[in-house]
């Protein structure tokens, strides 16, 4: 799904990362289900669509065009069947406030700029986010933090299913089926975290691989989880996802496509995932896990 909006143009997508021994979760829910269902997508702002999109197509991931603009941006998207994406976009010239945004992005380099989060109805998200004094801007189908400015890169919105979608935008050649997951990392996620509480999103704490193992927070979604990652993560200032993953129908079918590829020597691969680096995919790191 494509939208444009005064701060962003969007399109779903997902991640999970690898969990390899959860702990006792230090902080549960409240009382009531999260307003929070699941990942949605993931805006990956790269400067020329043209050789990311060839790029992606060359890791085995089917692309479904994007729609045309009035304000010139441009996107392709890496779509699931469970409604989750990739979304590979650029914005040629600054004509709007969205596009200022993402040439401001794109001046620092290639990276993922937002993430989308699946929220079935707005309501809940509205009534917890002014429980916790959470600022954002309401449209008819969307709902984008706008305070404070470190969570600015979050929204809320539905998950995505067009009739113009087709078989084989969902047949990659990699296996992929989904995203499970989204790695954030920063400095400081306190205000991720607060939001995410607010939001009855159980936080807990886990054991991960990223790709090497870590002790991180892990909020809990009913379908996908985020990983709250230290700041030496980080790829891009001021960018906090830095990370995807990916759930596929066959690691040995991903991990002997990848090593067909001319990055095969950049996959990083243990028992359980295949890990493809930033400076393969265009700013985040993607791993491939069957569960």
């Amino acid at each position: 799904m494509t939208r444009n909006s005064g701060l962003r143009t969007c399109v779903l997508l997902g991640a999970v990362a690898v969990i390899t021994a959860p702990v006792p979760a230090r902080s549960a829910s409240r009382n009531g289900l999260p307003a929070v269902a699941g990942l949605d997508h993931i805006p990956i702002a790269v400067r020329d669509l043209d050789a990311a999109g060839a790029r992606y197509r060359a890791l085995g991931f089917s692309l479904k065009a994007g729609t045309a603009h009035d304000n010139g941006i441009r996107n392709v998207h890496v779509k699931f069947a469970v409604g989750t994406e990739l979304e590979l976009i650029t914005a040629p010239a600054a004509r709007d406030g969205l596009t200022m945004r993402y040439r401001r992005l794109l001046a620092k380099g290639d990276g993922p700029a937002f993430l989308a989060l699946y929220a079935p109805a707005l309501d809940p998200v509205a009534e917890r986010l002014d429980g916790a004094k959470v600022l954002y801007r309401r449209e008819e189908r969307f709902l984008d933090v706008l305070h404070p400015d470190a969570i600015s890169y979050i929204f809320f919105g539905p998950r995505n299913a067009s009739p113009t979608d087709r078989p084989e935008h969902f047949a990659h050649a990699n296996t992929a089926e989904s995203l499970m997951a989204v790695w954030l990392a920063g400095a400081d996620l306190s205000r991720e975290r607060e939001m995410l509480q607010a939001l009855y999103v159980p936080i807990e704490r886990r054991t991960v691989d990223a790709p090497a193992a870590v002790a991180a927070d892990v909020a809990v979604l009913p379908q996908g989880r985020i990983v709250l990652l230290p700041s030496k993560y980080m790829i891009l200032e001021g960018r906090p996802v830095v990370g995807a993953t990916l759930k596929v129908r066959s690691l040995a079918a991903a991990r002997a496509f990848f090593a067909r590829t001319p990055w095969a020597g950049a996959v990083v691969s243990n028992g359980s995932s295949v890990f493809l680096p930033p400076a393969v995919t265009h700013g985040l790191w993607l791993e491939f896990r069957e569960s």
